[in-house]
């Protein structure tokens, strides 16, 4: 099998990865898997710059305490036994005019100005689900996606749907989780606004009168091993372990 290694420290697993019997390549040659090490950045980015090949993601371990299942050498093990499982992961596509952002974790509407609020509305399948909101924006999420910055807004995650989450509003609004295949729009009154999805570093500037379409993309992610990046008991160095 032919793979390639991405990620700061992905030269810290080059010999085990060679150990198993695969042979390393460059992401650009066509590799049957993409090892992304790192954490759920280098994961991320790996599927934003080579969409359409699977990637099995590796948690560092010079950040993270991993348990019995998930260190390195007994996860390569499982990928060259084939014993590894395979999941399409959703993701989102965000349009803006001729602006078009791809998400697998998120896309995020964010107040540009500190100082001022955004001022908005949202529409779900053309009928309008909130009056206008005042706060620092929203964070519409995948199911996978929704363990990073949604959790932090809503305290909580979900695992099927597209999930909308409030930043900082004037009033309390509970996070929405949709169906998959619901579209929404998100009308900016007043701006301005950044607009993003991901980590990706690009960034569009919403003004009031924008609207920004968010949709469930048609293409997907495929991710081995998924509960690699997901166990509860793999915890980073010098953080508290999760409780849920």
């Amino acid at each position: 099998m032919r793979v390639a290694l991405v990620g700061r420290h992905a030269t810290d697993i080059r010999d085990a990865v060679e150990r198993h019997g695969f042979e390393i390549v460059l992401p650009d040659e066509n590799p049957d898997v993409i090892i992304a090490y790192g954490g759920d950045g280098t994961f991320i980015g790996a599927e934003a710059e080579w969409p359409g090949i699977p990637k099995l993601g590796l948690r560092s371990s010079r950040s993270c305490v991993k348990c019995g299942q998930h260190e390195d050498e007994d996860v390569l093990g499982r990928l060259a036994r084939g014993e590894v499982s395979r999941t399409e992961l959703m993701k989102l596509r965000a349009e803006m005019g001729s602006r078009v952002f791809l998400g697998l974790n998120d896309v995020i509407l964010r107040n540009s100005d500190l100082r001022s609020a955004v001022r908005f509305s949202v529409l779900v399948n053309g009928e309008r689900a909130t009056d206008e909101i005042i706060g620092d924006g929203l964070v519409v999420a995948t199911p996978f996606g929704s363990s990073a910055y949604f959790r932090s807004i809503a305290n909580t995650t979900f695992r099927c749907g597209i999930g909308i989450a409030f930043n900082n509003c004037t009033e309390f609004l509970h996070h929405l989780v949709l169906r998959e295949e619901d579209e929404i729009v998100v009308e900016i009154s007043r701006g301005p606004a950044d607009v993003t999805a991901d980590n990706d570093p690009s960034i569009a500037r919403a003004e009031g009168g924008d609207s920004l379409r968010i949709h469930r993309s048609g293409d997907r992610a495929t991710v081995l091993a998924l509960d690699t990046l997901r166990c509860p008991f793999c915890r980073y160095k010098h953080a508290p372990r999760r409780r849920f």
